[in-house]
């Protein structure tokens, strides 16, 4: 068991630097994007549904049930462009890989799922966006995300 303990330390000690080199690329990302002239592409939820996700993968691994993934991908991802979900599939990929082959981030990565989701539901229920630091945070990182697919539609407007 203390093993165990070591090795996901040991883990976040090294993927943890990585993740915020990508971040910090992603957002020199976003201020290029920031600088175009701003394209709206409906999103095909066919599509979302199709893609690997965060919450599909969570799905999988079954912390997150049926209901919270179909809510995610269906109710939540209709409010974004395609665009906006390009750029938030870039930036959360190697998460999505992370969760994908390893389980020592799981706890963390839910969690923050599961505050994504109850500012979502807050939303549908009230018609207003609750003025939280979290609820601040996950508008900008909409926000950047938005950006990033801005310029990844650019360089590829057919993926």
């Amino acid at each position: 068991m203390k093993e165990t303990k070591y090795i996901h330390i040991f883990a976040y000690i090294l993927y943890t630097p990585l993740v915020i080199l990508w971040l910090l690329l992603c957002f020199l990302i976003s201020l290029i994007g920031m600088l175009l002239i701003k394209k709206r592409v409906i999103i095909d939820l066919e599509k979302v549904k199709n893609r690997e996700t965060i919450c599909s993968v969570l799905n999988k691994k079954n912390l997150i049930t049926d209901e919270e993934y179909e809510f995610e991908t269906v109710d939540v991802a209709s409010l974004y462009d395609e665009l906006t979900f390009r750029g938030y599939l870039f930036v959360l990929n190697p998460i999505i890989y992370l969760l994908k082959k390893y389980t020592f981030a799981d706890k963390f990565i839910l969690y923050i799922v599961k505050k994504w989701m109850h500012l979502h539901h807050f939303e549908n229920k009230n018609n207003k966006k609750p003025k939280t630091f979290f609820s601040i945070l996950m508008q900008t990182c909409v926000i950047l995300a938005g950006y990033v697919g801005q310029v990844l539609y650019r360089i590829n407007p057919n993926t």
